[in-house]
C-alpha cells in the first residue's frame, strides 16, 4: 500500500488464510472439487470487494471453461506482497463453464467438474490466441473499480525489488519472443513506456539491442520517475492520457498499466487509443502484467490493432500477453 510517508508494504498475510490457499491449490491438483460443491451442482463464488480476479474463463474449441487461481509461487517462496501473479497452470482449470452471474457485491461461476486427464487435455490445447477472461474487475468499495492512487504508486529499494520479481517471467519471455527481430535491427527504433514504473522492464528489453533501442519512459508517479531516470534515456512525469512520443514514432509500445487494480475499464479504454496513435504503421503494442488485462480482443480491434497473439506459453504455464500490430 501508500502511505503519505512512503510505501509500506502492509501487513503479513493471515496464517489461515494461507493455509486456505495452499489447502486449495492441493485439492485442485488431486481433483478435490468438494468445497466447491452446492445443492444444484459446483460452484466458484467471490466478493467483488474480495478477489474476484481469481476467477477466469476460456474457450477451447467449441466449449468454455472455467478457472480459479490459487497463491502464487512468488509469495509462498520468496515473500513478495500480494497473493496472485498472471501465471495459470493446469490445475487452475476446474471444468467446463455452465454459467455466470454478479449481482451488487458478488460473482459465481457454476462449472461441471473435470478429472485430471481432461483438464489437462485442456490446458494442453491453449494455443497463442486463446484468449484468458477475467471478467469480474476488483472493486475498492461497493460499484467503484480499484485503481492506483491519484499521482500514482510511491516507491522504495524493497518495492522496486518486489515488482521486477513478479514479472521475472514476463521479461524473460518477452525477451526470448523479440530477441530476433530486435537483435537485427540496423537503424535506431524507439522503444515507449508509458507507465514505466521503476524502468527496469524496459531497459531490461533495451539490452537486446543498446545500440538500436532508444528508450522512452513515462510515469503517473514522480517517485518512480526518478528511479526510471537511472536506466532509460528518457523519462518523463505524467499521465499515459498524454502520451509524450510523436504520433506514429513508436516501433514498440509495452502496456503493464492497463489492468485490474491499475485504472479502471473505463478510463483502460478512453487511452488506449491515445497510446496506439503512438505507434508507426506496422507498430507492436504489447499488453501484460502482473494483474488481470482490463482490456480484450475486441476492444484492442476497434482501437485499429490486429490482434497477433492473446497468451504466453512458457514451461508449465500460460499467462496473459497480448500482442498486436498496428494495421496491416
Amino acid at each position: 500500500m501508500d502511505t503519505e510517508q512512503g510505501w509500506y508494504r502492509g501487513q503479513p498475510l493471515d496464517p489461515a488464510f494461507l493455509e486456505a490457499e495452499i489447502k486449495a491449490r492441493t485439492e485442485l491438483q488431486t481433483g478435490d472439487f468438494s468445497r466447491w460443491e452446492r445443492p444444484g451442482g459446483h460452484c466458484l463464488r467471490e466478493e467483488l470487494t474480495g478477489r474476484p480476479e481469481r476467477l477466469f474463463v476460456l474457450r477451447v474449441g467449441e466449449r468454455w471453461y472455467a478457472g480459479y487461481k490459487t497463491i502464487s509461487e512468488y509469495v509462498l517462496d520468496r515473500d513478495m506482497p500480494g497473493v496472485f501473479c498472471s501465471r495459470v497452470y493446469w490445475h487452475n482449470i476446474v471444468g467446463e463453464l455452465m454459467s455466470f452471474r454478479t449481482s451488487i457485491a458478488d460473482a459465481r461461476i457454476t462449472f461441471r467438474p473435470l478429472d485430471e486427464t481432461a483438464r489437462r487435455a485442456v490446458f494442453g490445447a491453449i494455443t497463442p490466441l486463446t484468449e484468458l477472461v477475467h471478467p469480474f474487475t476488483k472493486q475498492r468499495e461497493q460499484g467503484s473499480e480499484k485503481t492506483s492512487p491519484p499521482t500514482g504508486w510511491q516507491v522504495s529499494d524493497e518495492r522496486d525489488a518486489f515488482l521486477s520479481m513478479g514479472e521475472e517471467h514476463i521479461r524473460r519471455y518477452t525477451k526470448d519472443l523479440f530477441g530476433a527481430r530486435f537483435a537485427a535491427l540496423t537503424e535506431d527504433v524507439l522503444a515507449y513506456d508509458p507507465a514505466c514504473s521503476t524502468g527496469r522492464f524496459l531497459s531490461d528489453f533495451a539490452t537486446l539491442n543498446p545500440a538500436r533501442i532508444r528508450t522512452v519512459g513515462q510515469d503517473l508517479s514522480r517517485e518512480m520517475t526518478e528511479y526510471a531516470k537511472g536506466r532509460l534515456e528518457q523519462v518523463h512525469h505524467g499521465d499515459a492520457m498524454h502520451p509524450r512520443p510523436e504520433p506514429g514514432s513508436a516501433e514498440i509500445v509495452f502496456s503493464r498499466f492497463l489492468n485490474s487494480e491499475v485504472v479502471s475499464t473505463s478510463q483502460a479504454r478512453e487511452i488506449l487509443p491515445r497510446l496506439v496513435a503512438t505507434l508507426r504503421p506496422g507498430g507492436t503494442m504489447v499488453l501484460l502484467g502482473h494483474s488481470p488485462v482490463l482490456l480484450d480482443s475486441l476492444d484492442l480491434a476497434e482501437a485499429g490493432l490486429r490482434v497477433r497473439q492473446t497468451t504466453a506459453l512458457q514451461d508449465d504455464y500460460v499467462f496473459q500477453y497480448y500482442v498486436c500490430e498496428l494495421g496491416g
